[in-house]
């Protein structure tokens, strides 16, 4: 699969999760074993000219967002309130975990990997079967091919 940049997932985060916008948080790649997204360092540099830990976990928490954002536009659940044929998947941060390894001195880079396909049925099996299920992912924020924060998250999608 050739990587492609994705759209849609940028436009949402502009729209719906405005800290993003802020950020100037842009989608770089998406491909079947991760999604990788961007910040201007100019937009979240601390005293120190290095990039904020706010804005590195906050990459990292969306990166993570994202790669169950994308797993949840393939599944359709069923329709409530009127809404057409638009999902009504709602999906939340339960629990995060970030460990700061090095400061970053130029762009944020977020790479979030996509879970294991086993991790993936799993997950959807408990979403089909009760309507709410969580996933658990990792994300590194990397420079100049080095970790600069290891980070682990749990989503919990819900209808």
């Amino acid at each position: 699969m050739k990587p492609v940049k994705l759209p849609a997932f940028e436009h949402f985060l502009h729209e719906m999760i405005p800290l993003a916008k802020a950020m100037g948080v842009g989608v770089d790649l998406s491909d079947e074993n991760a999604l990788v997204l961007r910040a201007p360092k100019e937009q979240n540099k601390n005293s120190l000219n290095t990039a904020f830990g706010g804005s590195l976990v906050s990459l990292a928490t969306l990166a993570g967002y994202g790669v169950v954002w994308e797993l949840m536009r393939s599944e359709k659940p069923a329709v409530a309130n009127g809404a057409g044929d638009r999902p009504q998947w709602h999906i939340v941060v339960k629990e995060s975990k970030a460990a700061y390894r090095r400061p970053v001195i130029g762009d944020l880079i977020a790479i979030c990997e996509r879970p294991a396909q086993a991790a993936i049925a799993e997950f959807k099996d408990a979403l089909h079967r009760y309507g709410k299920a969580k996933l658990k992912v990792r994300a590194r924020v990397v420079e100049g091919g080095q970790t600069a924060v290891d980070f682990q998250a749990a989503y919990v999608v819900s209808k």
